[in-house]
């Protein structure tokens, strides 16, 4: 086996090993170090314009390119489902996140689910923010939605972080919001798979009733030791097959394509598969393939 197959497949089998130990380790990790904490605001930068064009603008050829799979990465899939109260505000279909600043978990969620919606409109402010510093996958960058803007003709869109990744002066995550009845009944019914026995820390998205999602697509090891920048650059241009770096580095993505364009299947059922640009494109027929949800 040469060098490159050896480097590339030692990666594979540790992404695999992480998977198996991702939740038992979030378990463990969340249980011992976070409860809730009075209120406290979050204070975040901006998302520079140059991330946000990134992650808004990635070209429908590598959408379809990509598909729903990623050699060797394990991909946790959203589900359809059936029954579920249905989501709606100002009149259009409401997408619902729930998550925690200190959650790796939800840093990982959060770039598919930005990347799937800005097919459906565009994220005009963003916070830059990261993980915990000392937990599992410390320091994960990616975004906040404290204070975020969406527009979009087809989707409404609203983001709750309950805790940030800040530790007051009682050793706890600071908190930032409480949620409303309904989004606590939400959560409830569809417990996070990687949570805090305590408070549920997430991520979980309900996508108007009709898709959820109670843990991240990914492994947040694929984000590890990376700038919020430079992962915004992997997703605008992910290598080609065959021409990924000769050293073991991560997918990182194509692993976030590959989500998003699973969470735009439920993105477009909400929307009576509108726009047809985005409903009926190569990757998201793939990917309504891959979860077996209606055409």
């Amino acid at each position: 086996m040469s060098g490159d197959q050896s480097s590339r497949s030692a990666w594979l089998a540790w992404g695999a090993v992480v998977v198996v130990l991702l939740a038992a380790t979030g378990l463990v990790t969340y249980g011992l170090t976070h409860t809730s904490s009075p209120a406290a605001p979050a204070q975040h930068a901006v998302t520079s314009p140059r991330v946000l064009d990134a992650v808004s603008t990635v070209p429908a050829a590598v959408f379809d390119r990509i598909g729903s799979t990623v050699p060797g990465v394990v991909l946790t899939q959203p589900r359809m489902v059936e029954g579920q109260p249905t989501l709606t505000s100002h009149g259009r279909p409401e997408v619902l996140f729930i998550g925690a600043e200190y959650c790796p978990f939800c840093a990982a969620e959060r770039w598919a689910l930005v990347v799937a919606l800005s097919r459906f409109g565009r994220f005009t402010i963003l916070g830059e923010a990261s993980s915990a510093p000392l937990s599992v996958f410390p320091s994960t960058a990616t975004f906040s939605f404290v204070g975020a803007r969406y527009s979009s003709r087809y989707l409404a869109f609203t983001g709750v972080e309950r805790y940030s990744a800040q530790v007051g002066a009682d050793g706890r995550f600071t908190r930032i919001a409480r949620l409303t009845s309904s989004q606590a009944a939400l959560l409830a019914a569809n417990p996070p798979a990687v949570s805090s026995s305590a408070i549920g820390a997430g991520p979980f998205v309900d996508i108007a009733g009709m898709m959820v999602a109670t843990t991240s697509g990914f492994s947040p090891a694929l984000l590890a030791g990376q700038s919020q920048a430079q992962i915004a650059g992997e997703v605008a241009s992910p290598p080609a097959e065959g021409q990924e770096p000769a050293t073991a580095v991560p997918p990182t993505g194509a692993a976030v394509i590959a989500s998003a364009n699973q969470l735009t299947v439920g993105l477009c059922a909400a929307t009576g598969q509108m726009p047809t640009s985005v409903c009926r494109s190569k990757g998201v027929r793939d990917a309504s393939q891959s979860l077996g949800a209606p055409a």
